[in-house]
């Protein structure tokens, strides 16, 4: 009896195996790539939020107007929270650029901006939180869905192609070992099948010919 592997086995095996790379590769390259992506486009909005709140700010604490109301509203507005804190004559935070700063942890990114004066020579340091979560989670369902796609992409090519090559090459090569059997064991004139491809139909012909020319019926 052999015991060699069959088509059907075997044409399993690598349907199973294309679909496994193109799963562990989507999984091994987008997640990351289009994580990183989301994060750093939430970090560009919240640099440019923090660069207007900057200069709204500035603006009402030289002025003299209500800063507490108007951090109110930004946060409010851009959902984010604002901070300022005043300054001791001569010192300088280390965080404090000209142009600001900022520092991610996880999803919290602080933004600490450049100081800012009042009209009597106050310095005032602004600090900005941003919660990135909201950004990481609508993240995570594109990554999760974009999976859930190319598993139920490449199941379905998988099951059109295996059934395709089952209907169009397994199960006709199994009918014709079926009729060669019976016309070995001499059990009568038998009827090949009708095959739907243009090689099945070449090798049912030809083994009907064979058949004939040396006498065995069919």
């Amino acid at each position: 009896m052999n015991h060699a592997p069959s088509v059907e086995t075997r044409l399993l095996q690598i349907l199973a195996a294309i679909a496994a790379v193109a799963v562990f590769g989507v999984l091994a390259l987008v997640p990351y790539r289009l994580y990183s992506r989301d994060i750093r486009h939430a970090q560009v909005q919240a640099h440019r939020v923090a660069s207007v709140a900057h200069t709204a700010v500035s603006h009402a604490v030289l002025q003299g107007e209500d800063v507490a109301d108007l951090a109110n509203r930004l946060q409010g507005i851009a959902d984010f929270e604002i901070r300022l804190r005043k300054l001791e004559p001569g010192e300088l935070d280390p965080a404090a650029g000209s142009r600001g700063s900022s520092r991610l942890d996880g999803t919290d990114l602080t933004y600490t901006s450049s100081p800012v004066l009042d009209a009597e020579g106050n310095a005032y340091l602004p600090t900005m939180h941003f919660d990135l979560s909201p950004m990481r989670r609508e993240s995570v369902r594109l990554i999760i869905d974009l999976v859930l796609a190319v598993i139920l992409a490449s199941a379905v090519f998988s099951g059109v192609v295996y059934l395709l090559i089952r209907r169009s090459l397994v199960q006709p090569l199994r009918d014709v070992t079926r009729t060669i059997e019976q016309i070995e064991a001499g059990s009568g004139p038998v009827d090949l099948p009708q095959f739907e491809t243009r090689e099945m139909s070449a090798l049912a012909d030809a083994i009907q010919r064979a058949c004939r020319a040396h006498g065995v019926p069919i």
